[in-house]
């Protein structure tokens, strides 16, 4: 039980880098393409990384998961991805990635209110400290301030896609292990971003000064998404779905790191305290 633990905290940050990296990859990408290119990017070239496994895990398909599969890869991919990618348009990555921590909240309301989950005081307490240390990270940084309303709005839309994916793997795709889920689903979605792609212009993207940047952000995008789909799914069936959701406490840590390694911020006593506090927020949940 110890050792399932610690793989599971490891999963945890490991998934939450993977998570946590792509903001500052889509706004680059998003110099030369569109948000809807940029997210049907990301779920086709993530589709065609997923191929080997979808032809090898394709004889698990059948009536009874075929429904919840679908909606999974709607929810899960296609969903987030867009609206990020939308969101990104009118707000920076690192905001993006902080407001993040509504996650949790919002998978487990959805649990509770959907599949009847059963929640204890540990969990809405983890729940409770994590978004405070979250929303300290968020106001104590310089991009907050300039957050439109709108570009609020995509995030939330985003992350309430993702957590009505993860509650489909939690409750509806008990007999899938987290490999197949993430494979099979995208044997639906991959074709639909393929099919838009081909009806938008991307000659204006071919020829814009950044393409060479943007398209190997996307390429990069890509990999990240293949990688951190088949862990997370593992981490959700490995764990809970409270505990798989709260990458989104970690997810301001690692948009915290790349601004300071990137972008030269300078991290305050603050936002130390509230990053232990999300990690305090974290153990709870898995209590």
């Amino acid at each position: 039980m110890l050792q399932d633990k610690y793989k599971n905290w490891l999963l945890l940050l490991l998934v939450s880098f993977i998570w946590g990296s792509p903001y500052i990859l889509r706004e680059i990408a998003l110099k030369s393409f569109t948000h809807s290119q940029v997210a049907a990017f990301q779920v086709f070239l993530s589709f065609v990384l997923f191929l080997p496994l979808i032809f090898k895990n394709f004889n698990k398909l059948n009536k009874e998961n075929i429904g919840p599969l679908l909606l999974s890869g709607i929810a899960g991919n296609i969903g987030p991805s867009f609206f990020f990618a939308k969101a990104q348009t009118l707000i920076n990555s690192s905001t993006a990635g902080m407001l993040n921590a509504m996650l949790p909240s919002i998978t487990l309301i959805l649990a509770i209110l959907l599949f009847k989950s059963k929640s204890n005081r540990n969990m809405l307490l983890g729940i409770s400290l994590g978004l405070i240390g979250s929303c300290i990270i968020a106001l104590t940084g310089d991009s907050f301030g300039s957050t439109q309303i709108m570009g609020v709005f995509y995030v939330f839309m985003a992350i309430l896609s993702v957590a009505v994916s993860i509650n489909l793997i939690s409750f509806a795709l008990l007999k899938l292990n987290g490999i197949e889920i993430a494979s099979l689903a995208f044997l639906f979605v991959g074709p639909m971003a393929g099919i838009f792609l081909l009806t938008t212009d991307l000659q204006t993207a071919v020829h814009s000064d950044n393409f060479t940047q943007s398209a190997a952000m996307l390429a990069l995008l890509a990999v990240l998404t293949f990688f951190g789909v088949i862990f997370y799914n593992q981490l959700i069936k490995r764990s809970s779905h409270v505990f798989a959701a709260s990458i989104a406490y970690l997810i301001p840590v690692v948009a915290l790191f790349w601004g300071i390694t990137i972008g030269g911020d300078q991290i305050t006593i603050s936002q130390i305290l509230a990053i232990c506090l999300i990690l305090v927020g974290v153990n709870l949940t898995h209590r």
